[in-house]
């Protein structure tokens, strides 16, 4: 069967995401940032304690294009850890890695040009045999995120639209991870091989903050199928937050390991962490680590429509772990009890919290609605007369109408078959 190489694998990191977080006095530096390295840390600390002989990172490194020198120091400071120990260390290009224009460095292609010793840089699709900690040799298939952006630009695709741009990123995904496979075959050895890969595969499930942006986008999606194929022993994915196995009942197994911390609220009930492989040659076994994240994301709800709205909302905190972590609080109120709470309790009971958040969600009573919304209203008249009661809604209210016209004339249609009807 040949040498068996665990690996450690990792991605989206995404340092210099700042939401939720605050200016850390001792270190001047942004507290999430802090969080983020923190979670890291554990991760390859475990890592180094499980004995690795390699670490593959499957992009998205920091958060934005162009980091800033703090971000890169405190991300050079991680991998360095691992290299300190004699582990070599695998970077993919992500999304959030590629510069926006064509001939712009990459955000970790500085390691490459300062020739950063047991530290590998992969931006472009390629196959390479690298030497692991014990000497032995893991392949490296790697498929980085291709970049819409470049390829609208060339000539060929200036008048293709959305869909058909998508299509043609796919079908470019497709032809260069089946020339890496080729590649693979053609090697005709025993050295287990990784395909790394940083895109959305189809049928994966998205972390709960992903789909706000995914979800609704024209992103490629890369057909599982073309990632199966037997060239490869273990499927090594980034850029899906929430760790899963797109394959789990064969070989390879198609896996994403999620991220190391949580960026929003919406990935607050998702375990994070990464994975650690025993790859070989025909396949791989390998466990998904938990890692317990810098700092806990705390949803408090409380339905706060009572007498003593107050007391509600402080017994609802009281149950909750809030010390140094990022809480928000969303309390549910009538517009006329809304008064009763008292604010200042509110904020000195949330006050050992490092970031607090609070939102009240007011309802309106239904016998002050506006009266001029009455079941004699047609349903286009009545959702115009609505928007109008929305401050947020009404700036949006010609597109609104228009995107729900075809529901309307939908509505008419079937009015007018059940008045043929009878």
């Amino acid at each position: 069967m040949g040498d068996t190489i665990r690996v450690m694998h990792f991605a989206d990191t995404h340092f210099g995401v700042e939401q939720y977080g605050k200016l850390d006095a001792a270190t001047g530096l942004n507290s999430r940032l802090l969080d983020f390295k923190t979670s890291l840390l554990r991760a390859i600390d475990r890592a180094i304690e499980e004995d690795v002989d390699i670490a593959i990172f499957t992009g998205d490194a920091y958060k934005a294009r162009d980091p800033r020198q703090t971000e890169q120091r405190e991300f050079a400071e991680c991998i360095r850890r691992l290299s300190e120990k004699n582990i070599p260390v695998v970077l993919l290009t992500g999304n959030h890695d590629l510069p926006v224009m064509k001939g712009r460095a990459n955000a970790i292609e500085i390691y490459k040009t300062l020739g950063v010793e047991k530290v590998y840089v992969f931006s472009r699709p390629d196959v390479e045999c690298i030497p692991t900690k014990r000497g032995t040799l893991l392949r490296v298939a790697a498929m980085p995120y291709l970049a819409k952006g470049v390829l609208i630009g060339r000539e060929e695709l200036k008048h293709f639209s959305l869909d058909e741009t998508r299509r043609y990123v796919e079908e470019r995904y497709c032809f260069y991870i089946e020339g890496l496979a080729k590649q693979v075959e053609e090697a005709k050895d025993d050295i287990p091989t990784v395909l790394m890969g940083h895109f959305w595969v189809s049928g994966a499930k998205l972390s709960s903050w992903q789909q706000g942006y995914l979800g609704n986008s024209n992103e490629p999606q890369v057909p599982l199928s073309v990632l199966t194929n037997p060239a490869f022993d273990y499927v090594a994915l980034g850029h899906i937050h929430r760790f899963q196995d797109l394959h789990p009942q064969g070989q390879p197994h198609v896996v994403y390991c999620g991220s190391p911390d949580r960026i929003d609220f919406g990935e607050r009930e998702e375990e994070k962490g990464f994975v650690i492989a025993d790859v070989y040659k025909g396949g791989a076994d390998y466990r998904f680590i938990p890692v317990q994240v810098a700092r806990e994301m705390v949803e408090i709800e409380v339905d706060a429509d009572c007498d003593d709205p107050t007391a509600a909302i402080l017994a609802a905190i009281r149950l909750h772990p809030i010390r140094d972590n990022i809480v928000r609080l969303i309390y549910h109120i009538e517009a006329d009890r809304d008064p009763l709470v008292d604010q200042r309790l509110i904020e000195e009971a949330l006050s050992p919290a490092l970031v607090r958040i609070v939102r009240r969600a007011i309802r309106r009573n239904i016998h002050t609605r506006n009266s001029a919304l009455t079941e004699n209203r047609q349903p286009r008249e009545a959702l115009a007369l609505y928007i109008e009661t929305q401050d947020k809604l009404k700036p949006l209210k010609d597109r609104l109408l228009e995107a729900a016209e075809p529901l309307f004339q939908i509505l008419e249609q079937e009015e007018k078959e059940l008045t043929t009807s009878l």
